[in-house]
């Protein structure tokens, strides 16, 4: 499933450009966030989550494979699992000027019980924790 979104952002875009390529600050928005632990060049994380009826925890890692100053892009891969299922997920994050926009595009591969509920509902409950992800970031990136 690939989703992509844009969020503006009411800051400089080198300020957003720090937050972002910061884990340890954009991590306080991943959903249910419970820890995060740093081994290597890879993130771990805890939290817990939900989709339409299916509750639980999850575990995943995440890794920003590059991180593009001049063009200020990162990407980045988790790997994740939990809920009876598998989750990878590929992204490009852009900071963009004028207006200063948070660009994202996600290549999301799930598989187990998640995979089992249907594309449309999988879709919008992904939209929907992206959307919520971005929103977090915006939020906090500008009460800073």
């Amino acid at each position: 499933m690939k989703f992509e979104g844009e969020v503006q952002v009411p800051i400089s875009s080198q300020e957003l450009w720090e937050y972002v390529t910061s884990p340890e600050k954009i991590a306080s928005c991943f959903p249910g966030l419970k820890s995060l632990n740093k081994e290597g060049d890879e993130y771990k994380v805890v939290g817990s989550t939900g989709i339409g009826f299916i509750k639980g925890d999850y575990k995943a890692s995440v890794k920003f494979v590059q991180i593009d100053k001049e063009n200020k892009t990162v990407t980045l891969v988790a790997k994740g699992n939990g809920l009876n299922s598998n989750v990878d997920i590929n992204a490009l994050v852009t900071v963009i000027d004028n207006p200063t926009r948070l660009k994202y595009s996600a290549d999301v591969k799930v598989s187990g019980i998640l995979a089992s509920i249907g594309a449309r509902l999988m879709d919008s409950a992904v939209n929907k924790i992206l959307n919520d992800l971005f929103e977090c970031i915006k939020t906090k990136a500008s009460n800073r």
